[in-house]
């Protein structure tokens, strides 16, 4: 086990971003929340998956809804920034709300996925309850849908799960008749409240070893910290948060256009980049649903989902959200392979193209690559 100190928020979030392919939340917001509980005096215990004790209860936490421009006004925003780390926290009485159904306590809490704010959920609410958080996550990206974790591969349900907002409404879903209706239930009060969390999938630490993709919350950090560091000594950064993620370059160009709406609790856009650099005269489409999903290179079809599609700005390597979009803005585009249990029949169903309504054959972008 080891302890998060100030620094180390930072490098995570920052990397959360990176593996969050433009979803998975504010970092700033992940950012400010665990520093504020440090401050409180609260710790932030990293447990490896390996020493959850098999009998030991873990719990999932994240938040839901858009990612949209404006998806989140002033009002809910100052409402969660005041709720966050006290009693009334939509965390902390969600957690509270499925131990009394389950009646026993929680263990640990695990990352549903890498994001700026939905990795950084996971400490948040175990320095709320006094538990540790898991280094690991179910995902190794972001996904835009709840349904979309190595839970479901696993045959792990989503329910009991309970969803809480910052305006006082709270339920318990104790059974849904698939994850798939899991996740059109926590969308819809998404919807209704502009935003929820959910504390969901509650599972014994016997079932994490063949679910969970360990060491994914290392190695936000270690991509973190790359970007520091080359900044630190003149080196680049994008090149050095590539090495750190394992990734390969992919294009690099600005945004010439950009299309998005806000609809049914997700973002959904495309955005066009005009080649520059070694990438001059030639462009790349980028699909999304909350997420970078599907690029397409001078209009044919390039590397995508479930393989993760990362973006940062050209030139200081700073990561960001879908959400900073905007016509101009300067980026490199690079591709990280996914976890193999993604890229087998089952995972392809779940995550791959075909699931957003392409009708596009799935090749490893290391396959793509290669010619």
């Amino acid at each position: 086990m080891q302890e998060l100190d100030r620094q180390a928020i930072v490098d995570l979030c920052m990397g959360a971003t990176v593996l969050g392919t433009g979803g998975g939340g504010s970092p700033d917001q992940g950012i400010q929340m665990l520093t504020a509980a440090l401050e409180a005096g609260r710790s932030l215990p990293l447990l490896a998956p390996a020493e959850v004790p098999d009998e030991a209860l873990v719990v999932m936490p994240a938040f839901v809804g858009s990612i949209a421009p404006g998806a989140k006004d002033d009002r809910y925003r100052e409402a969660m920034r005041a709720q966050i780390l006290t009693e009334q926290s939509p965390l902390l009485l969600g957690l509270r709300l499925l131990e009394a159904h389950l009646g026993a306590k929680a263990y640990a809490a695990l990352p549903v996925e890498m994001g700026g704010l939905n990795t950084a959920v996971a400490a948040v609410l175990g320095a709320l309850a006094g538990i540790p958080f898991v280094d690991g996550d179910t995902i190794g990206r972001a996904k835009p849908e709840l349904e979309m974790g190595s839970y479901t591969l696993r045959g792990l349900p989503l329910a009991p799960m309970a969803l809480c907002d910052v305006w006082g409404n709270r339920a318990l879903v104790v059974q849904t008749e698939s994850s798939r209706s899991a996740e059109q239930i926590a969308r819809a009060l998404a919807v209704v409240g502009g935003g929820t969390v959910t504390v969901r999938c509650p599972v014994r630490g016997r079932a994490l070893g063949g679910m969970v993709i360990g060491g994914t919350v290392s190695r936000a950090i270690a991509i973190g910290r790359a970007l520091r560091h080359a900044r630190r000594q003149g080196a680049d950064p994008v090149a050095a948060q590539i090495q750190a993620a394992g990734g390969s370059r992919l294009f690099e160009g600005v945004v010439e256009r950009l299309v998005w709406e806000d609809r049914g609790g997700f973002m959904w856009g495309e955005y066009w980049l005009r080649g520059t650099g070694a990438d001059q005269g030639h462009g790349l489409r980028i699909w999304l649903k909350n997420e970078n999903e599907i690029c397409w290179r001078d209009d044919r079809p390039f590397v995508m989902t479930p393989d993760l599609l990362c973006a940062v700005e050209a030139g200081t390597g700073q990561p960001f959200t879908n959400s900073q979009l905007r016509e101009g803005l300067a980026m490199v585009v690079f591709g990280v392979p996914a976890d193999p249990i993604w890229r087998t029949p089952e995972g392809l169903a779940l995550t791959g193209p075909k699931h957003f309504g392409f009708d596009l054959p799935y090749r490893p972008m290391e396959e793509l690559l290669a010619g």
